[in-house]
């Protein structure tokens, strides 16, 4: 069986296709221009990519919180991105999301009435392949970092222009026959479930143990902790939640614009890396190695010199783009192939190369 597997990044549109062994069949990506047209981009990937009419399932990660405004006449409104500063402090929960709507309600109140649902960035390319509204989350331990009616209502957001949560792995829907006219993948193909960039690239990476980490690296990097059991932590610029292995803990911390400056300045990227890390090694997150994900971990390079600036070592999958991996696990389990997306990844995620510090 073969998985359809896309990521909608801030820079550009990657996708893959993945059998159910891990194989990868063809990989493209999509670098957006100009007033790009997200849905023009897919388009144009899934015909570089090929090979779809023999995929089995389709699965979709993308970066957030995002939303995508889903007017009432079913045009779409400008994106409110991740790193979007238009925000409002929440009256009460810890949403990630509803902050974003906040802001526009008070400062463009039109907008806001005009939306009739605000889609996550993976939960508008489902809606453009099945025609359903649902906004992927792993599980219901993320809910809180969502939204959930207690949490929207307090906000003063109306619930229902929220589309509902569904599961990594659960089916959001089938490829519609004008899905298939637009974009060329064959209608009745299941569309399940994928989730946030960064928890695909965990699980892309089988990063599923505690004592190991999980180097995002792309246009940003994120670095995510797996710590077993709860805790709390008091380092700045560290953030805590839920790990995709149950009883785990998820601590991150992220570095901002670190593609760019590997390329002007690798003594400031790796000073920036290593704060990094001893934030994460004064809570006592410690690891000797970095399971390496995103466009960076092709870098041979690269990945030598993370290696040389931390003293770990680099681990890099045979599948360099963890993201799309992650979709794969999650559109095999819909399948049944898996009783879970961490089973999945654990069968299929192969480490290809490895950087020794020298």
């Amino acid at each position: 069986m073969y998985a359809l597997c896309l990521d909608i990044g801030t820079s550009s549109l990657k996708g893959a296709v993945i059998s159910s062994v891990g194989e990868l069949v063809s990989e493209g990506r999509i670098y957006y221009k100009e007033g790009v047209v997200l849905q023009q981009a897919l388009g144009e990937l899934v015909q570089k990519l090929g090979c779809t009419f023999s995929v089995s399932a389709v699965a979709v990660s993308g970066s957030g919180p995002t939303f995508i405004p889903l007017k009432k006449d079913n045009t779409i409104g400008k994106p409110l991105l991740w790193n979007d500063k238009r925000e409002k402090p929440l009256a009460h929960g810890c949403s990630l999301y509803l902050s974003k709507l906040m802001w526009l309600k008070e400062n463009c109140p039109q907008e806001y009435e005009d939306t009739k649902q605000f889609l996550t960035m993976d939960g508008y390319f489902n809606y453009l392949l099945t025609g359903e509204c649902a906004a992927p989350v792993f599980d219901d331990r993320f809910i809180p970092f969502f939204w959930s009616k207690e949490d929207a209502e307090q906000n003063g957001i109306a619930f229902e222009k929220l589309p509902p949560l569904v599961h990594t792995g659960e089916k959001v829907g089938t490829v519609t026959p004008a899905a298939e006219k637009l974009f060329g993948i064959k209608a009745g193909i299941p569309v399940f479930a994928g989730g946030s960039d960064f928890l695909m690239a965990i699980l892309g990476t089988a990063t599923l143990k505690a004592g190991q980490i999980c180097d995002r690296a792309g246009t940003s990097e994120g670095i995510n902790y797996c710590c077993a059991g709860g805790k709390a932590v008091s380092g700045e610029g560290l953030r805590v939640m839920p790990h995709i292995t149950p009883g785990c803990t998820n601590i991150s911390v992220r570095l901002s614009e670190s593609a760019h400056l590997i390329e002007i300045d690798r003594e400031q990227y790796g000073r920036s890396l290593c704060r990094a890390l001893q934030a994460l090694e004064s809570e006592g997150c410690t690891a000797e190695a970095l399971r390496l994900s995103g466009g960076q971990a092709k870098n041979a390079e690269w990945n030598q010199l993370r290696a040389n600036i931390t003293g770990k070592r680099v681990l890099v999958p045979e599948i360099a783009d963890g993201e799309l991996t992650g979709c794969a696990c999650a559109a095999f389990c819909g399948l049944g192939l898996w009783e879970s997306p961490a089973q999945a990844a654990e069968a299929i995620v192969r480490i290809a190369r490895e950087y020794i510090p020298e």
